[in-house]
């Protein structure tokens, strides 16, 4: 029995990390195009968390039918943030930047405050209770969420490698004056690039509405783990925040399981701190998208 559910306590664990995966993907996009660090991500999808909420709770639709709402709306939203925000700061030092998105979360976490008070809510379905078998009890809405999140990383992935758009990303990512010297609009693609992320985010905060609490605040809970797995993984390296989001969900899982829920936050912190002293690049190293 002990043994039973070590293994269900590993494998849940490593299906969270699939969602972490996906927003430090945003995240690692547009620090590996543009180099600008967006603290302001995981408010990002927390607005997505309440998208899906509201969407069940005032219509009584499913709540991944806001995959189709929340993901749109908010690479609408990158783009504009883009434009009116990042556009400005690009070549400040990563410290402004830093600041600046940081603020742009608050703003959202206090619009959020204000709009839907500080309450916990969550979403009861079917779906979001539902459990599969395959040999261990498996929560099928974080089982959804990750493969999802590596479907979605790998279209990104080859995306960026193999086709026109994808060329253009790279090009402006590696030298974005001989980019533009040969007909490419910076801009447009630093737009695009922020928007792409932004709704990674969205599809993120989706996801995770069916298995986790929304609230104001909840983007600070899992703004820390995404950094921690994009530095674990590597800064700006696409696939590796695979790797990095598993790795943090398995730690903060059997630090749970083994020392105590208290302890899972210590766990991956640990982790990270090491990864930090022996490589600090990252498991798989920096890389330029």
């Amino acid at each position: 029995m002990e043994w039973t559910l070590a293994l269900q306590v590993v494998v849940n664990s490593l299906l969270l990390g699939g969602v972490y995966a996906l927003i430090a993907a945003g995240f690692n996009l547009i620090y590996g195009v543009m180099d600008v660090i967006n603290c302001a991500q995981a408010d990002l999808m927390m607005i997505a968390m309440y998208t899906s909420y509201w969407i069940y709770t005032l219509y009584g639709l499913h709540p991944l039918t806001a995959l189709i709402i929340a993901p749109p709306l908010l690479f609408i939203f990158g783009v504009l943030i883009q434009r009116l925000i990042i556009d400005r700061l690009l070549g400040a030092p990563l410290f402004t930047q830093a600041i600046a998105t940081i603020s742009l979360g608050y703003i959202l976490q206090n619009l959020a405050l204000i709009f839907w008070k500080e309450d916990y809510r969550m979403i009861w379905t079917d779906y979001t209770t539902a459990i599969i078998r395959v040999g261990i009890p498996l929560s099928l809405p974080r089982l959804v969420s990750l493969l999802s999140s590596i479907a979605i990383i790998a279209i990104l992935y080859i995306t960026l490698t193999k086709t026109d758009f994808g060329r253009q990303i790279r090009a402006v990512s590696q030298n974005r004056d001989a980019a533009a010297l040969v007909g490419i609009n910076v801009k447009k693609t630093y737009a695009l690039v922020f928007g792409i992320g932004a709704a990674c985010a969205g599809i993120a905060g989706v996801f995770t509405s069916t298995f986790y609490y929304a609230y104001p605040t909840v983007g600070s809970i899992f703004l820390l783990r995404m950094f921690v797995v994009v530095v674990l993984g590597g800064c700006g390296n696409l696939l590796a925040s695979i790797a990095g989001g598993l790795i943090v969900g398995l730690a903060e899982g059997i630090g749970a399981f083994i020392i105590g829920p208290s302890w899972k936050e210590a766990i991956y912190m640990i982790a990270f701190l090491i990864t930090l002293a022996v490589k600090p690049t990252g498991i798989f190293g920096e890389k330029r998208i």
